[in-house]
């Protein structure tokens, strides 16, 4: 295959697919990343300098590295009563972006899907490098998943994924998802960030619930509430101003879903290793003060 070179711009591959889905579709080996499955299965990529060495088509590539978001990064602008916040995580996560596979939505959803109440880290890419061994096929992936372990995670795949297939194909790809069994909003919300680029998706998880609560940001706000997320877009929710999903969509726009990353490698990274005297965000912590 023929070598194609991107220039990733300050960004770091290994930082920016470890808190993404996209992760879940490659195995990494002598540290070169190996597609396991959908389109480009076997296609490879490997950092060396400050630019990535691909045989993946270039503009398949640009997304599964996060170079397609640095523009859009650079270009937007949050609400002003949140500059305080966004300019220490540009500072400290500049070489974070966003990886996304909008060639492979099941693909996608499948490791989403799979991630409800387990580690990601642990049991879901065990799982899916497993399955993608098996067949590349998503919907076949599904019907064989409760052959490889017993978690209901794996029980409940087969049913979900054929109303996903539908719902990624509508005209509202959220509220499609959320009409699915077993599918709540913050797994829609991963699906529609990591699978469809949304980047004003805003996956509402313990990690962003945690952050929030000690940088005092949007007190009394909790994780949005299925029943609304059903019947109402975000805009048109009664419950909006006491939404996380919809502050922080509303207010960071396009930078929601990276904010969102970066408070996730940023608990992994400090918070939960209580590494409060090397924090970055110490001065912006309730916590730390």
């Amino acid at each position: 295959m023929a070598l194609h070179s991107i220039k990733l711009r300050g960004l770091d591959l290994g930082l920016t697919l470890y808190p993404s889905f996209v992760l879940s579709l490659f195995e990494e080996e002598g540290g070169i990343l190996r597609k396991l499955a959908g389109r480009s299965a076997g296609c490879h990529m490997r950092q060396v300098g400050g630019e990535v060495l691909t045989s993946c088509p270039v503009e398949e590539a640009e997304y599964y590295t996060g170079v397609w978001y640095l523009e859009i990064r650079e270009r937007e602008t949050p609400s002003r009563s949140l500059s305080w916040l966004v300019e220490p995580l540009l500072d400290a996560y500049a070489p974070l972006s966003l990886s996304v596979d909008v060639f492979d939505p099941l693909h996608v959803f499948t490791a989403v899907f799979l991630s409800q109440a387990t580690s990601y880290h642990v049991n879901v890419l065990s799982w899916t490098r497993r399955l993608w061994s098996m067949t590349g096929d998503p919907l076949r992936a599904a019907e064989l998943a409760p052959s490889i372990g017993g978690s209901f995670q794996l029980g409940r795949l087969a049913e979900a994924i054929c109303c996903a297939a539908a719902a990624l194909q509508s005209g509202d790809a959220r509220r499609g998802l959320l009409g699915c069994r077993y599918v709540g909003p913050k797994t829609a919300d991963a699906t529609l960030l990591f699978a469809l680029a949304d980047a004003t998706a805003a996956p509402v998880d313990r990690h962003m619930v945690g952050m929030c609560r000690r940088l005092g940001l949007f007190e009394g706000a909790g994780a949005p509430r299925l029943g609304y997320c059903r019947r109402y877009r975000c805009g048109e929710c009664p419950a909006r101003e006491g939404c996380l999903r919809w502050l922080v969509s509303s207010r960071l726009g396009r930078l929601a879903g990276w904010v969102q990353t970066a408070f996730y490698v940023h608990e992994k990274l400090y918070c939960s290793r209580r590494r409060c005297g090397e924090c970055p965000l110490r001065r912006e912590c309730l916590e730390a003060r």
